[in-house]
C-alpha cells in the first residue's frame, strides 16, 4: 500500500517546483523524504547492479566537485545545483527501485504519468505541432503502452505490432519523429523476438541492406509529403528547407541535433575537467554555433532572455561538456550497466507480459542518454532505469529458480 502511495505522489507531484537548493520538484522532496526509509544496507549486496549505477553516479559527483572547485571555480549557487541534481537522482533511483517492483506498481505509475500529462502542460506548447509533441504524444504514448500489454497478455501479437506501427506512422505525420522512431523499431525487435527467428551473419547483412533500401524510399515519400504540406508541420518543413539535399536523412540529421556540433566545440575547448556545473555559454559562441547549422541570424536580446547554458541536448555529451573525461566515462558506465539489464530483458523476456512496455522503455533509455538534455539524468532516466533494473532481477531470480528445481528433479528421479 505505502509503495502504490509513493508511486502516485511521485509521479503527480514530477511538475511542481520548490525552492529548496536552486528548484527542486515537489516530488523529489518526496524521494528525499522517504529514501532512507525504504533502503537497506543489504541492498547493495542483494542487487550488485544497482550498486554499480550508483557507484556510477558517485563517480559523476566525485568529478563534478572536483571541476566545480578546483577547476573552473563555479559559484556556489550553480555547483550547489549541479550536485543536487546528482545527489537526487542517485536517491530517486533507489526509492523507485524499490517500489516500482511489481508489475501492478509500474501499471500504476505508467497511468498515474498519463494522469500527469492531462493535468499537466509545458510551457513549451505554442502551436498546433508542438501542442501534439509537448502536450498530446506523452499522454498517447503511455497510454499505448497499457493497450499493448493488455494485447500482449492475451498473445495478441499481431494487433500489438498494428498498434505501434500506426502508433508510429501518426508520430511522424505529426512531427514528432523521435517517438516514431522509437515505437517503429521496438515493433521490429519485438516481431523478431517471438517468432524466434534464427539469426546468423548473413540473414543480419541481407535484412540490414533490405531495410536500408525501405528506408530511404519511405523517407523520400515523407519529405515530400512534409514539403507539399500534406504531414508534417512548420518545424519539420523548416529543417528540410534550409538543407542543400533533403533527400538526405543524415542531413536532416545534423540540423535537427545542432546541440551535438557546439558541445563538440565545448568539449574541444575544455575536454579534461569541462565547463562546471550549470555551464554557462559566457560569450553565446556555443549558441552562435547553433544558429548557423539553423541558418538563423544572431539575436543578442533573445539570447539573453534565455538560461544561456551550453547546448549539448545529450546526457552523454552534457556530462562531458560540464564535467569532464571523468564524468562523461562514469555516465557512459550507468549507461552500460543499464543497457547490460536492457538487452538481457529483451533477448530473455518474451514470457513477460510487459515485455514490449520494457522494449520501448530500453530503446527510449538509448535515445535518452544519445539526444536528449543531461537534465534527464535527474527527471526521467531514474524511473526508467529502476523498472528495468526490476524486471532484470525478476527474470535473474525466475531463472535461478528454475535452474533449482532442474536440479532437484535429477537428484529426486520419480
Amino acid at each position: 500500500m505505502y509503495k502504490k502511495i509513493g508511486v502516485v505522489l511521485y509521479a503527480l507531484l514530477s511538475t511542481i517546483d520548490v525552492n529548496v537548493i536552486g528548484q527542486l520538484r515537489l516530488n523529489e522532496v518526496v524521494v528525499l523524504l522517504a529514501a532512507p526509509f525504504v533502503f537497506r544496507q543489504t541492498d547493495l549486496r542483494e542487487y550488485p547492479y544497482l550498486k554499480k549505477a550508483l557507484a556510477a553516479l558517485l563517480m559523476l559527483l566525485a568529478f563534478q566537485i572536483i571541476t566545480d572547485v578546483l577547476v573552473v571555480h563555479a559559484s556556489p549557487q550553480n555547483f550547489m545545483r549541479g550536485w543536487a541534481a546528482t545527489i537526487i537522482s542517485m536517491l530517486s533511483l533507489v526509492f523507485l527501485f524499490k517500489t516500482l517492483n511489481d508489475q501492478s506498481t509500474i501499471l500504476l505509475f505508467i497511468g498515474m504519468t498519463i494522469l500527469r500529462n492531462i493535468i499537466y502542460t509545458d510551457d513549451i506548447v505554442d502551436s498546433d505541432m508542438s501542442y501534439f509533441k509537448f502536450k498530446i504524444a506523452p499522454i498517447l504514448s503511455y497510454t499505448v503502452y497499457l493497450i499493448i500489454f493488455w494485447l500482449y497478455a492475451r498473445n495478441e501479437l499481431k494487433l500489438v505490432m498494428t498498434v505501434m506501427i500506426a502508433y508510429s506512422l501518426l508520430c511522424f505525420a505529426s512531427d514528432t519523429r523521435s517517438t516514431g522512431v522509437i515505437f517503429f523499431l521496438a515493433a521490429v525487435i519485438i516481431y523478431f523476438m517471438n517468432t524466434k527467428a534464427s539469426i546468423s551473419g548473413r540473414r543480419i547483412a541481407a535484412f540490414s541492406i533490405v531495410a536500408a533500401v525501405l528506408f530511404q524510399v519511405c523517407y523520400m515519400f515523407y519529405v515530400n509529403a512534409v514539403m507539399n504540406n500534406e504531414i508534417g508541420g512548420e518545424h519539420s518543413r523548416a529543417q528540410l528547407s534550409r538543407l542543400e539535399n533533403p533527400y538526405n536523412p543524415l542531413g536532416l540529421l545534423m540540423t535537427g541535433r545542432a546541440e551535438t556540433f557546439a558541445a563538440a566545440t565545448a568539449i574541444a575547448d575544455a575536454p579534461l575537467f569541462g565547463h562546471g556545473s550549470w555551464a554557462i555559454d559566457k560569450t553565446l559562441k556555443y549558441y552562435m554555433i547553433l544558429l548557423a547549422f539553423h541558418e538563423e541570424e544572431m539575436n543578442v536580446i533573445k539570447a539573453y532572455e534565455k538560461d544561456r547554458l551550453i547546448p549539448s541536448h545529450s546526457v552523454l555529451m552534457g556530462a562531458w561538456v560540464n564535467v569532464g573525461l571523468g564524468g562523461f566515462i562514469a555516465v557512459v558506465c550507468l549507461f552500460w550497466f543499464l543497457m547490460k539489464m536492457g538487452f538481457h530483458i529483451i533477448r530473455n523476456g518474451q514470457e513477460l507480459q510487459l515485455y514490449p512496455v520494457l522494449v520501448l522503455m530500453v530503446i527510449g533509455l538509448i535515445w535518452t542518454f544519445l539526444f536528449s538534455p543531461i537534465q534527464h539524468l535527474r527527471f526521467n532516466i531514474p524511473a526508467i532505469a529502476a523498472i528495468v533494473m526490476t524486471t532484470y532481477y525478476e527474470l535473474a531470480g525466475a531463472a535461478s529458480r528454475q535452474e533449482e528445481e532442474i536440479e532437484l528433479a535429477e537428484l529426486n528421479p520419480i
